[in-house]
């Protein structure tokens, strides 16, 4: 009786010390990929496609913010994070710059299903969405659009110049979406 009056006790008074503590607030910033890209006023009579799941290096995983510094160590900044994992936002952020292009009228993206067969569907595959150690943002991709007749059309973008200060998160973020237009822009004028 007397060990459970003390548990109950010290139990209620750690309790109450909780309550005394003062929230802190959270700065950490939080970016989303293509988050500023325009809208097309009319896409009617465009080509339908649907953007299918991207791949990526399995390290740009998670919602960090990662840039590759010397030796190629991975870096990520502090106080800064994506909206979404890049695996599940890019195909929305590259369906978005397709659509701002006026030249493909996106049916739909991952994770929704493909339910329109008339839509091309396009398939992305990254091999470098970072920094390197130079300053220089790095979008590397390989892309491919089927079309609903079975017919591929394929080809590679590299982002030319895309310089980075090494610092600005809100920089590299903005140069990052630059990357993804230039993609979108090559892929709309293969459609």
């Amino acid at each position: 009786m007397k060990a459970t009056a003390i548990s109950v006790l010290t139990l209620a008074l750690c309790l109450v010390g909780c309550v005394n503590f003062k929230p802190k607030p959270d700065r950490t910033q939080v970016f989303a990929l293509a988050s500023e890209v325009p809208v097309a006023a009319n896409l009617e009579g465009k080509p339908e496609v649907h953007v299918d799941r991207v791949e990526l290096p399995g390290f740009l995983e998670g919602t960090r913010i990662h840039f590759r510094t010397a030796n190629g160590e991975l870096n990520s900044f502090a106080g800064a994070r994506w909206a979404q994992d890049p695996a599940e936002a890019l195909p929305r952020a590259i369906a978005m710059h397709l659509q701002s292009t006026g030249r493909a009228n996106v049916r739909g993206y991952y994770p929704w299903a493909y339910t329109q067969p008339e839509a091309a569907k396009i398939s992305v595959q990254f091999e470098r969405f970072s920094a390197n150690p130079a300053g220089q943002v790095e979008v590397v991709a390989q892309w491919q659009i089927e079309s609903a007749d079975g017919r591929r059309t394929q080809g590679r973008y590299i982002a030319p110049g895309l310089q980075w200060d090494g610092g600005d998160v809100a920089d590299y973020v903005a140069k990052l979406n630059q990357g993804l237009a230039g993609l979108a822009e090559k892929i709309a004028q293969a459609l």
